[in-house]
């Protein structure tokens, strides 16, 4: 890591020229291919994809590195463990990303919406108790949640106690410049006196678009064990100005993945965007250079994150269009399957009266149409396995068609690892697995 004073003199330095990108061609399917992910990339994504991100400048890219470096070590999210040296580092550095802003106004951007991990924070003696407690726990996971764009603007704070415990979330109305809450008078004063619940600052902000002042209106736990929600033992009705609060965003980066946030009572937070493993597989498929492995350790890590459908063998959710965008052929696959896959264009169709059908696109005008019923496997395979059995197989050339043979016994299954609106990973009985995203 570069010393305080070298970096400060580094980071006026002047970026190196860009190299030139070298514009590759593709296959018509795979042009099509790529546009369908990043199609389904724009719809599913949160803000932070590389289609829709801006890059910071390369001053601020070595400000963002230098606090990341500087608080790699940090015990407790800002308990102890930097040295001088570090610490001069990590204010040098914020101070330059303060100065640049990121964002002109980052509470109009859609950037800021979504889940958001807390890395480090500082806690003066203004903070709260309760910040200063859970801030100091490694084991916990620290997420602030923000939704400016939806119908109500809200700000949630999230302690996960993981898995196998649960989690609290604490939820806010919000409020900002260009969406004020009705009837919201933002906090005023220092707060109770001796400082119990920590001094809070009424010092305006530095420029429009900065801040979200916010209430908290209602919180409870959610442990794993239990059917039901603990409330959370606080009486946000009858805390007045305590309930309330404001962070300024003083640096947004511009391609959404770092903010540094400043709360009312002087407490410093480095937080950076969580990016669910279906964001980063789909941003993995989009990319014209493919890594087989990360998308398939990826592919892995969605489904392991869950969310999807619970029963995805019966699910309606399974019905439309599907385009194959990705797939790992396994050993025993068909010959030809192995040949063409990643080279045509292939799609499978689920219609509601429980028929299936694979269609490759070969050429204009020439494709191959395997027709088959389907329908979920009984326990132990029904809820993520579907039964296939093919019926018909043909080439069709323009109006010409031409049966090929069916094994007598066509029976296969498609093993569903995850689904969702838009998206689909399985397995073939023949060890293959396939990613696919809907079509409309």
């Amino acid at each position: 890591m570069l010393a305080a004073r070298s970096w400060r003199q580094q980071a006026g330095a002047a970026p190196p020229a860009a190299a030139p990108l070298q514009q590759r061609r593709q296959r018509p399917c795979q042009q099509r291919q790529q546009q369908t992910v990043q199609a389904a990339a724009t719809t599913t994504l949160a803000p932070t994809t590389v289609a829709q991100a801006a890059k910071p400048s390369r001053k601020a890219e070595r400000a963002q590195q230098a606090v990341l470096d500087a608080i790699a070590d940090v015990q407790g999210r800002g308990k102890g463990g930097m040295s001088p040296e570090q610490q001069a580092e990590f204010d040098a550095a914020v101070a330059v990303l303060e100065a640049d802003g990121g964002m002109a106004a980052p509470t109009d951007s859609p950037l800021l919406d979504g889940r958001w991990r807390l890395l480090f924070t500082t806690r003066p003696g203004t903070a709260s108790p309760i910040q200063r407690t859970f801030t100091a726990v490694d084991s916990f996971k620290i997420y602030q949640d923000i939704d400016l764009s939806g119908e109500q603007p809200r700000v949630c704070q999230v302690v996960d106690f993981g898995k196998s415990v649960g989690y609290l979330r604490v939820e806010a109305e919000a409020s900002t410049d260009s969406r004020p809450l009705a009837g919201f008078t933002p906090r005023r004063g220092e707060g109770l006196p001796f400082g119990i619940m920590g001094r809070s600052s009424s010092e305006p902000p530095a420029r429009p678009g900065l801040r979200v002042d916010f209430q908290f209106d209602r919180a409870a736990f959610t442990f794993n064990a239990l059917p039901f929600k603990v409330p959370y033992p606080v009486p946000f009705r009858l805390l007045g100005d305590e309930a309330k609060g404001w962070i300024d965003i003083t640096y947004l980066s511009p391609d959404g993945k770092l903010r540094l946030t400043r709360g009312n009572k002087g407490t410093l937070f480095v937080l950076q965007k969580e990016v669910s493993a279906k964001s980063r597989l789909l941003e993995a498929l989009s990319s014209r250079q493919k890594d087989d492995d990360l998308i398939e350790q990826l592919a892995a890590e969605v489904q392991a994150e869950g969310g999807g459908e619970a029963v995805p063998a019966s699910s309606p959710v399974a019905v439309g269009t599907w385009r194959l965008v990705w797939t790992r052929q396994g050993a025993t696959a068909n010959p030809l399957q192995k040949a063409l896959a990643g080279q045509v264009d292939n799609w499978q169709i689920i219609s509601p009266d429980g028929r299936l059908e694979n269609r490759v696109q070969l050429l204009p005008g020439l494709r191959v149409r395997a027709l088959a019923g389907c329908g979920p496997e009984p326990a132990p395979g029904g809820g993520t396995r579907t039964g296939v059995e093919i019926e018909e197989v043909v080439i069709e050339a323009g109006p010409l068609r031409l049966p090929l043979p069916v094994k007598a016994d066509g029976r296969g299954f498609v093993e569903w690892d995850y689904l969702d609106g838009d998206l689909r990973i399985s397995r073939g009985s023949k060890g293959s697995t396939f990613i696919h995203v809907r079509e409309a």
